[in-house]
């Protein structure tokens, strides 16, 4: 009896198993968890130091987060996408994090500014995409992020 049941359990432990379903990131030098280092806006040149800004990228979603720091600046959360073979990327529709999605109300332009966006949708050419660093460029701002 014991063996037909932890037969049972494996049988049943197998079907479980192979019915998940493991989604493996469309580019591992892209997707991951980054620390913004600085940005650079192109109209006037200027680069801006960032403190404690995290870029967390997965397959379709983007986060962008001020983690325990100075300002305040929040947390928003976004759809993320790939343009022209991988060499573009796309982030759009930034709404307010709450909890383990968003809370409905959207992103303006000033809460994305710190984080080197102008704009509620953005696309970005990858300039730099090497597993350690991760550069883009948009028509406003070049980003230097680094993996956390």
């Amino acid at each position: 009896m014991v063996k037909i049941m932890r037969l049972f359990i494996a049988v049943v432990m197998a079907v479980a198993v192979a019915g998940c379903e493991f989604k493996e990131p469309i580019n591992d030098d892209i997707e991951g968890f980054w620390k913004l280092e600085r940005f650079e806006t192109n109209a006037d040149g200027r680069m801006h130091e960032c403190t404690r800004l995290y870029y967390s990228i997965t397959r379709y979603v983007v986060e962008v987060s001020e983690k325990q720091g100075p300002n305040g600046y929040g947390t928003f959360i976004g759809r993320f996408g790939y343009k022209d073979g991988e060499t573009k990327v796309v982030m759009k529709d930034f709404k307010q994090r709450a909890n383990t999605s968003d809370n409905g109300v959207s992103a303006t332009v000033d809460d994305l500014k710190p984080f080197g966006i102008d704009s509620l949708e953005t696309t970005f050419d990858v300039v730099v995409a090497d597993g350690d660093n991760l550069v883009l460029r948009s028509d406003y701002a070049t980003l230097q992020l680094t993996r956390f």
